[in-house]
């Protein structure tokens, strides 16, 4: 017999045996991540997508450093930066001058910079990673209806041949975007609002003899000083090649409005491409080049091209019971600083890792409302801060530019202060449990002939990790093997023991200058590259006692 559950969602009386851990919904980038750190874990996920192939649109494109240390710790970085082109700065103008210059240069210790890749690339990318690991996505196959109980949740899908099949699964998320079924079925609000402004992308190659890997915003203002016209340039991968975007021109805005598929229930969310209208061609973006422009260029080869209007919205929590959303089906914004794709990634791996420790059974559910708890602070402060630069400018951004630089890499998100978070250990401007755990080069061993960085010792560990940085860290080893999480040691000097867990040696001194440890102090990595844990070593047997309490 069949219900309906108190969202909405249809719900079935008669369970059905769980086929596997994890369903997931929407294979973008969100959702191969969650997919793929599910896999990387050992928990067992569906991936299944209503359209039938990738789409072939770079709809976004800017990679953050931050995202790249997230795929490095997968053994992905490499494939990436191999087919990325990095971005290495911005060129502004307003009226034909050029007014700034932007340089995009993190601080030495950073390991990756910032890059341009086109979405359907990441795609591909991490889906054959995925396939790497037995998991194929199910393309063509529709979500219907849900609903959930104590243990578990009853799916209906329908497959790209109109079968209709019923699955009982342990968890359900939802990255299936702005227009979301698994955000509508679990009755989510998801206040925001809209720009009256449509835009139009192209997929194009520019002749002009402007620096490559620099992105480029010319604007001309009115005589109020308001910008009244607008082109950015992204570069992308092959030469002279640019993603385009600059307001509709009257003869493309004038055309019929919004459609039903830009509708989300009583209220219009109006994101992304918009049905129902003529595509510009290349004649559309060549009159805005040749008017804004700061050198004379000639456009080719248009690969692709839309029209789209900006939300911003953010869903009032992000998940209820034993189903979540992530990405844009939990939050959207407008596209300045390339934010979405990269928060929506890092929703999906923040959320996978606490997924697969409590389908394991070494945490508890409880650990599940930490996502929340950390995830949706950063979507609020993403769509509060892109809307303001969206209105106001960089004017609307007061930090210095370091600061700002940092922000936009991804570097500064972290969770102090939350569930979490145990203890801080120091002062307050060290790594403290919450932040991300820096990278650091020189790390070295009597048996490697070259210096390591910190990721290339934690890449393909994909649960947490100790540090343990002392002159002679032996005692505690022993102490702390027990939790069954790797260990390292790193020491500040050559020893002469014969070590328990692999030992480095911080030749370089850039892990005590980034760490700054206070004598021995341990350190707790989690899957997400975050801190976990800051302690000195004598009390390490209370510390990681309190954090896996934090664990639940």
């Amino acid at each position: 017999m069949e219900g309906r559950n108190r969202s909405g969602a249809t719900c079935w009386e008669t369970p059905v045996t769980h086929t596997t851990d994890v369903l997931i919904v929407g294979a973008g980038p969100v959702g191969l991540s969650a997919a793929a750190e599910l896999r990387r874990h050992g928990a067992g996920c569906r991936l299944v997508e209503r359209l039938p192939a990738r789409l072939p649109y770079a709809r976004a494109v800017g990679i953050q450093p931050r995202t790249i240390e997230l795929w490095d710790r997968m053994g992905l970085a490499r494939t990436v930066v191999e087919q990325a082109v990095p971005l290495r700065g911005q060129l502004n103008y307003v009226d034909g001058e050029e007014t700034a210059r932007v340089e995009l240069t993190l601080p030495p210790e950073v390991p990756y910079g910032f890059a341009a890749l086109p979405q359907y690339e990441v795609e591909r990318i991490i889906e054959e990673y995925l396939n790497g690991l037995g998991t194929a996505v199910e393309r063509g196959t529709e979500l219907l209806s849900f609903a959930q109980d104590a243990d578990g949740v009853t799916v209906r899908l329908r497959s790209a041949a109109g079968a209709e099949e019923d699955v009982r699964v342990r968890y359900l998320v939802g990255c299936d975007g702005a227009h979301s079924t698994v955000r509508k079925g679990l009755g989510l609000d998801f206040p925001g609002g809209a720009f009256t402004e449509e835009y139009m992308l192209g997929d194009v190659v520019a002749d002009w003899d402007l620096p490559a890997g620099y992105a480029v915003r010319s604007e001309h203002r009115g005589a109020d000083g308001a910008t009244d016209d607008l082109l950015v340039c992204i570069p992308l991968p092959g030469p002279g090649r640019y993603r385009m975007s600059m307001r509709v021109p009257p003869e493309l805005s004038e055309l019929p409005g919004l459609s039903a598929d830009d509708t989300d229930g009583a209220d219009a969310v109006a994101h992304g491409p918009l049905s129902g209208r003529r595509l510009p061609e290349l004649p559309d973006l060549q009159e805005v080049v040749d008017r804004l422009a700061p050198r004379p260029a000639t456009l080719s080869q248009l690969r692709w091209s839309s029209v789209f209007r900006i939300s911003h919205r953010i869903v009032d929590r992000y998940g209820e019971g034993r189903v979540f959303v992530a990405g844009d089906a939990a939050h959207i914004h407008p596209p300045i600083g390339a934010q979405g794709m990269n928060t929506g990634i890092q929703d999906a791996c923040n959320l996978a890792w606490k997924l697969a420790l409590v389908l394991r059974g070494e945490a508890g559910p409880a650990l599940l409302a930490s996502y929340d708890a950390e995830r949706r602070p950063v979507g609020e402060e993403v769509v509060g801060r892109t809307v303001r630069r969206t209105v106001h400018g960089t004017a609307a951004d007061p930090d210095d530019p370091r600061t700002v630089l940092l922000r936009e890499a991804q570097l500064l998100v972290g969770y102090r202060g939350g569930p979490l978070a145990t203890a801080p250990y120091g002062p307050a401007d060290v790594p403290q449990p919450g932040d991300r755990a820096p990278d650091c080069a020189g790390l070295t061993t009597p048996v490697a002939a070259y210096p390591l960085r910190l990721l290339d010792i934690l890449r393909d560990r994909p649960d947490h990790v100790v540090l343990l940085y002392a002159a002679d860290p032996t005692d505690v080893i022993k102490a702390v093997l027990a939790p069954g999480w790797d260990v390292l040691a790193i020491r500040a000097e050559d020893g002469t023991h014969v070590p328990l867990v692999p030992e480095y040696r911080d030749t370089a001194g850039e892990f005590a200058r980034l760490y700054r440890p206070d004598g021995p102090t341990g350190f707790v990595v989690r899957p997400d590259g975050h801190l976990g844990a800051r302690f000195p070593l004598a009390d390490t047997e209370t510390a990681l006692a309190d954090y896996r309490e934090a664990l639940g």
